[in-house]
């Protein structure tokens, strides 16, 4: 019976010490992993709505809230209101966030690569491949289920 879940226990277990590792490789940026992430697509994306970021940063709205005051109050971000819809906030990073991102980037690249070269290309795709196809599968259910 435990042989069942043995999958999902592994997959648990990895994410929790990658996200451990993810969290030393900003120990000394001042960032949570929330912060750089929403940093991360800001940098990729340059401007989102509220929505947009919550969405790749996935975490709920009230936290969303509070990860965007507190990179407001570090002067990381800028919030603005669309031009055609006011009700819209557009998001940005400044030019101090643009700076503090590509530093801390280069160190978390640095420190996370580190794991995937223990894979060669074809295994690293294939574990791509395999989380993207099981992601898929359990949104769908789940979409279908709500």
């Amino acid at each position: 019976m435990a042989q069942d879940l043995k999958t999902l226990i592994v997959l648990f277990k990895a994410y929790q010490s990658m996200i451990n590792q993810v969290k030393l490789s900003l120990i000394n940026t001042d960032l949570t992993v929330n912060e750089f992430t929403a940093l991360e697509a800001l940098y990729s994306k340059k401007e989102l709505t509220t929505s947009e970021l919550r969405d790749y940063v996935l975490v709920p709205n009230s936290s969303m809230t509070y990860v965007l005051d507190t990179l407001e109050k570090k002067e990381l971000i800028k919030r603005e209101k669309a031009v055609d819809d006011k009700r819209i906030q557009l998001l940005s990073l400044t030019n101090k966030g643009n700076d503090l991102f590509k530093e801390s980037y280069e160190v978390h690249f640095k420190h996370m690569r580190k794991f995937f070269n223990e894979l060669d290309s074809h295994e690293e795709k294939a574990l791509q491949d395999y989380l993207k196809r099981i992601g898929k599968i359990a949104q769908n259910d789940f979409q279908n289920k709500t």
